[in-house]
């Protein structure tokens, strides 16, 4: 998979062809907690690192592949299927 650029969790999740459940099972996150990551980008953007971290593994992505927003940021608009 080629990522260029930030990509929001769910995009991510999409690429792999992982269901939330599958995600939240591969984490140890509830599956509540992913659904509101990938509603509210500052619901990821203030948990912890370590959280963020395990997301990225999960996910067979870098901690800075993932899109955790900011004021001019915007993230990829490719891939972005679900």
């Amino acid at each position: 998979m080629k990522k260029n650029g930030k990509y929001t969790l769910k995009q991510l999740r999409a690429m792999q062809g992982m269901t939330q459940e599958e995600l939240a099972k591969k984490t140890g996150i509830t599956t509540r907690t992913i659904i509101n990551y990938e509603s509210d980008v500052s619901n990821l953007r203030n948990s912890a690192y370590k959280t963020i971290e395990k997301l990225a593994v999960a996910l067979n992505s870098n901690v800075d592949d993932i899109f955790l927003g900011g004021i001019s940021e915007k993230p990829n608009q490719e891939e972005d299927k679900e």
